[in-house]
C-alpha cells in the first residue's frame, strides 16, 4: 500500500510539472523568445547561404578563369604544328607535362575531327575521337565549359575546351578536364568555420532573448493575473504600473477598464431585457446565429413561420432552412405553401466576413456573427406574379386585332378603298376584330371584378330544368344548322342556389366552345343530375369533338390558355370563356372539372350547391 501510495504522489508530481511546462512553452516570453532566435536563425541562413554561394561561385569562376588562360596559351603555341598536320606527339609532350601539373588537369589536343593528337593522360587515348559537348562546342568556334560527376568515381570534374585557330579557320581544340575536389575541401573548411561562428552566436542570442523576453512580459503577468481575478467577478482589482512605456499605457488602461466594465454590465442586461420584450412582440420573425451559423435566438414569430414549436438553440440554421444564405441579399423560401423572405445582415466586419469563409476549422471563432429577419410574403408575391402574367396576357390579346386592324387600314389608305368588293371584306374583317376587342375587353372588366370581390352574384332557388330548356331552345337551330346533334337530359331535377344569369354565362361558354370543336354529325350532350351522396347537383357538358390533350388539360381553365391557339383565333375566342367559368362556378361555391380523350370528345362537369327548405345550400 505504501509504496501504491508513493507511484501515486510520483504519478501527481510528474503530472503537476508536466502542466508547469506545457504552460511555459504556451507562455508569451517563450514565445517572444522563439521568433527572436527564428529571426537570428533566418539571418543567419540567410547570410551563410549567400556567403556559401558567392565563395562557392568565387574559387569555381576563379579555377576556370585559370585554367581557360592556360587552354588559351597552349591553343596558340600548336596552333602552327596542327594546321600543317606536322605535329610530333613526343615533341609536345614534355609541355602537356607542364601545363597538367600547373592545373592538375588532364590535357587534350585534338585536330578538326575531334581526333586525340596529344594527351598528358593515358596514351592509349592517342587516335581515338572525343565526343564530348564542350570539344564539339569548340570545333564549331565556342569556348564551352561544364561541371560534370564521374559516374565510376562520384567525383566532379571541370571540362573547358576552347578552338585552335589560323586566322579565321579552326584547325582543332584543346580541352581541359580538370578534378574539382581540392576546391570543395577548401570551400568545406570555411563553411565549417562558419558554422562554428555561427553556433556560438546563436548561444549568445539564447540567453539574450531570455533577458529581453523577461524584460517585456513580467508586467504582462502581472495584467494577466489581474485579469483572471475579474473574470471570477472581483472588479475592484488594480494593476501595478512600473513604467512609463506602452506597457505602462496598457496597465492604467486597464484599469480604466474595470471601473468602466461594471456599468457596461448593467447596461448590458437592461439592453438585453428591452431586446427581449421587443422580439416578443415582434410580427416579423428574428433570428440571432453566431460566427457558425450556430442559432442563440429565435423569436416566436420566427418559430411559427418555421412551423417549430420548441427554441432551437444551438441548431445549424443552414441545415434546418436547407442552405447557406449569404449577408446582404434577400432570399425567397416556400414552407407549408407560403412565400416567406429571408434577409441576412452581418454583425462583423467585411475582412472578418472573408475571414469566416475561409476557415475550415469548425471550432475556429470570430467574434460576430448573423441576424436573419423572416416575413411572411405570400400574399404579396402571389398578387405581384398574377399582376405580371395578366399585363403579359393583356398586351399579348390586344396586340394581335390591332395589329390586324392596323395592316387592313393601311391597305385601305395605299388603295384598296378603290376597290369596293376588297373594302368591304376589309372593313368586315376590322368590325369583327372590334367585336372581338369589345368582348376580350369585356371579359377582362368581368374578370377584374371578380379579383377585387366586385362582381355581384345575385343568388336565388333556381330550377336546373329552366335553365337547361332554355339552352336547347338558344343552341337547337345553331347546332342543326352546324350538323351537329344537340340532346338535353334532366335525368333528376333539382333546384340550385345561384345567380341564373350567371349560369346561363356559364353553360353558354361551355356549350359554345363545344360547337365550335365538334365537326358534322357528332353529338353534344348537356345532362343535369343529383348525386346524393354529396348532395349536390351535377351539370354535364359532353361532345365527341376533337378532344384535348393531356398535357393541355390541366390549363385549360387559366387565364388566355388555348389549346389551338391559330384556331381559337379564327373562331373569335378571347381565351377567357373557361376562365370566367371558373371564376363563376367558385362564386358558387361549386367546383368545375374536365375530362377528355383525344379524338373521342370532352366533358366538363359542374357541381352546384342545392337548395333546400331550410335554407341550407350547400
Amino acid at each position: 500500500m505504501i509504496a501504491s501510495r508513493r507511484a501515486k504522489q510520483s504519478y501527481t508530481t510528474h503530472h503537476i510539472a508536466g502542466k508547469r511546462l506545457t504552460k511555459r512553452f504556451r507562455s508569451v516570453r517563450f514565445k517572444v523568445m522563439v521568433v527572436y532566435l527564428l529571426l537570428i536563425l533566418f539571418a543567419m541562413q540567410l547570410v551563410g547561404g549567400y556567403f556559401i554561394q558567392s565563395l562557392n561561385g568565387y574559387y569555381i569562376d576563379n579555377n576556370a578563369k585559370s585554367i581557360s588562360r592556360e587552354a588559351q596559351v597552349l591553343a596558340n603555341l600548336v596552333a602552327v604544328p596542327v594546321s600543317k598536320q606536322r605535329f610530333d606527339p613526343r615533341h609536345i609532350k614534355p609541355i602537356l607535362q607542364t601545363f597538367s601539373q600547373f592545373s592538375s588537369a588532364s590535357v587534350y589536343i585534338l585536330d578538326k575531327d575531334g581526333i586525340v593528337l596529344a594527351t598528358s593522360a593515358n596514351p592509349f587515348l592517342l587516335g581515338q575521337k572525343r565526343v564530348d559537348p564542350e570539344v564539339t562546342g569548340a570545333l564549331v568556334g565556342l569556348q564551352t565549359k561544364q561541371i560534370a560527376i564521374d559516374p565510376q568515381t562520384g567525383n566532379r570534374y571541370l571540362y573547358l575546351a576552347i578552338p585552335i585557330r589560323i586566322g579565321a579557320q579552326i584547325v582543332g581544340a584543346v580541352e581541359f578536364v580538370s578534378p574539382m575536389s581540392g576546391i570543395y575541401q577548401s570551400i568545406s573548411s570555411i563553411i565549417i568555420i562558419f558554422a562554428t561562428a555561427a553556433l556560438l552566436s546563436l548561444v549568445l542570442s539564447v540567453i539574450l532573448a531570455g533577458v529581453i523576453a523577461r524584460t517585456i512580459t513580467g508586467p504582462i503577468t502581472d495584467v494577466t493575473r489581474t485579469a483572471r481575478a475579474m473574470a471570477s467577478g472581483d472588479f475592484d482589482q488594480q494593476v501595478t504600473i512600473y513604467s512609463n512605456d506602452e506597457i505602462g499605457e496598457l496597465a492604467a488602461t486597464f484599469n480604466m477598464l474595470t471601473s468602466r466594465l461594471r456599468h457596461a454590465m448593467e447596461n448590458t442586461e437592461r439592453e438585453k431585457d428591452r431586446l427581449q420584450a421587443v422580439m416578443t412582440r415582434m410580427s416579423d420573425g428574428v433570428i440571432a446565429t453566431n460566427p457558425h451559423d450556430e442559432i442563440l435566438l429565435i423569436n416566436p414569430a420566427a418559430m411559427k413561420l418555421l412551423g417549430v414549436s420548441q427554441p432551437l438553440q444551438g441548431v445549424t440554421l443552414s441545415h434546418l432552412l436547407g442552405q447557406h444564405y449569404i449577408p446582404g441579399k434577400i432570399y425567397f423560401m416556400e414552407r407549408e405553401n407560403r412565400v416567406i423572405a429571408i434577409s441576412v445582415t452581418a454583425l462583423l466586419s467585411e475582412r472578418a466576413m472573408r475571414k469566416r469563409n475561409q476557415l475550415k476549422d469548425k471550432n475556429a471563432t470570430i467574434s460576430g456573427g448573423f441576424v436573419y429577419v423572416m416575413r411572411d410574403v405570400t400574399d404579396e408575391t402571389r398578387l405581384e406574379e398574377a399582376r405580371r402574367r395578366f399585363v403579359a396576357d393583356v398586351s399579348h390579346e390586344l396586340r394581335t386585332p390591332i395589329t390586324i386592324i392596323k395592316g387592313y387600314i393601311e391597305a385601305l389608305k395605299e388603295g384598296a378603298v378603290e376597290d369596293t368588293d376588297t373594302a368591304y371584306h376589309f372593313l368586315d374583317v376590322m368590325d369583327k376584330e372590334s367585336d372581338r376587342m369589345t368582348r376580350l375587353i369585356g371579359n377582362l372588366m368581368q374578370l377584374i371584378r371578380f379579383d377585387e370581390h366586385h362582381e355581384w352574384i345575385k343568388k336565388e332557388p333556381i330550377a336546373l330544368r329552366d335553365v337547361l330548356d332554355r339552352m336547347e331552345q338558344r343552341y337547337a337551330l345553331v347546332a342543326f344548322k352546324a350538323g351537329v346533334q344537340f340532346l338535353v337530359q334532366v335525368k333528376e331535377d333539382s333546384i340550385v342556389y345561384g345567380d341564373r344569369d350567371r349560369l346561363e354565362q356559364v353553360l353558354d361558354n361551355i356549350v359554345s366552345n363545344a360547337l365550335k370543336y365538334t365537326k358534322t354529325h357528332d353529338s353534344i350532350r348537356l345532362v343535369a343530375d343529383v348525386d346524393r351522396s354529396t348532395m349536390r347537383a351535377v351539370v354535364m357538358v359532353t361532345d365527341t369533338g376533337s378532344g384535348i390533350p393531356k398535357t393541355d388539360l390541366p390549363h385549360i381553365f387559366d387565364r388566355f390558355y388555348r389549346v389551338d391557339k391559330a384556331r381559337s383565333r379564327q373562331l373569335g375566342g378571347t381565351g377567357l370563356g373557361l376562365a370566367i367559368v371558373r371564376e363563376i362556378i367558385t362564386a358558387h361555391h361549386g367546383e368545375v372539372h374536365a375530362k377528355s380523350e383525344v379524338g373521342k370528345g370532352t366533358t366538363i362537369t359542374m357541381i352546384l350547391p342545392l337548395w333546400t327548405e331550410e335554407g341550407d345550400h350547400r
